[in-house]
């Protein structure tokens, strides 16, 4: 495969695969306006924008690791032990929160790192590495904490979490302004065409002079310090830090990405639809939540909307030889 290949497979997935996320936004405002027309309340249209946003980084940073094909189950515990560095270090107090945000980082990095590691190097499968990397993060947070994670949160990042900027809640326009410079860096940069081409055929990417391993390397690294970012947007908003955090962000990011089109293949998706697959699962948990039904069935629906994308898209690769 050459990098033509990857180029059109990366901008034309063609066929319905492609409408699949359109059409799963369509369906959820039909829904919503016969089943709970408060969705479209302007103030809980605020908090499912701040809702997409935060989930659309850590589904970004998802997407990255799916276009090499790898997966990253880790994400949900990095999100809570993000915060948690915050509020113990900074202590609620704003003049050490750059010190915490900064040890923070670090924390993602070496995360990433670790992932790296075992998925690269000692080659674990990354479903089981992930979950080896999230049981170490539980254990250090047990530690740590001596499990009983909490603690403040600085006012100016609260302020981050709930001002408004633009007319809009903030963590929206921050993930808006994150995502497309992350969109562009995979569509116009030679780390992106790494990426894709890793991700198409690693073997071929190798032997044409592709660093694959540090390209890898570099997609786990990139999802762990994405998911710190949502952490800091996410625990800002909330204004508190506890064990729960960061509980769902995992398996909704995977399905973000997937019902955007991004393939669990490798070479197949990008940021701009993984978005759009935030958009869909956000809406779907908003609407159900708004409509009063149990909450079994969130992951009942979220279930079935995940089988259906995937059904879509394998279908569709398969017919495009992909």
């Amino acid at each position: 495969m050459n990098l033509v290949d990857v180029k059109s497979r990366r901008l034309l997935p063609g066929g319905i695969a492609s409408l699949t996320p359109l059409f799963g936004v369509v369906f959820i405002l039909v829904a919503a306006l016969i089943f709970a027309p408060e969705f479209f309340a302007p103030s809980n249209l605020s908090n499912l924008s701040r809702q997409v946003a935060i989930l659309a980084i850590v589904a970004a940073g998802q997407t990255l690791v799916l276009l090499v094909r790898g997966v990253d189950l880790s994400v949900g515990a990095t999100i809570t032990l993000s915060m948690i560095i915050v509020a113990r270090v900074s202590e609620g107090q704003n003049d050490r929160l750059l010190l915490a945000v900064g040890i923070a980082l670090i924390a993602g990095i070496l995360i990433g790192l670790v992932n790296a590691f075992l998925i690269v190097v000692r080659r674990v499968p990354p479903f089981v590495a992930t979950i080896a990397t999230t049981v170490l993060i539980l254990g250090v947070q047990t530690a740590w904490t001596q499990g009983v994670p909490g603690g403040s949160v600085p006012t100016a990042l609260a302020t981050v979490g709930t001002d408004r900027w633009f007319g809009l809640p903030s963590p929206t326009v921050i993930a808006a302004v994150l995502l497309v410079i992350l969109a562009l860096t995979l569509n116009k940069s030679v780390w992106g065409k790494w990426i894709y081409s890793t991700g198409g055929n690693p073997e071929a990417a190798r032997l044409s002079g592709v660093p694959t391993a540090w390209v890898i390397a570099s997609a786990y690294v990139a999802c762990a310090v994405l998911a710190v970012f949502a952490g800091f947007l996410l625990g800002g908003y909330i204004g508190y830090v506890d064990a729960y955090l960061g509980l769902g962000y995992d398996l909704d990011s995977i399905a973000a990405a997937v019902i955007g089109g991004t393939s669990f293949a490798g070479g197949v998706g990008g940021i701009g639809r993984s978005t759009i697959g935030a958009l869909v699962i956000a809406s779907v948990l908003n609407v159900i939540a708004i409509s009063g039904a149990a909450e079994w069935l969130q992951l009942v629906v979220k279930g079935v909307i995940i089988a259906v994308a995937v059904a879509v898209q394998t279908t569709q690769w398969g017919r495009r030889g992909g």
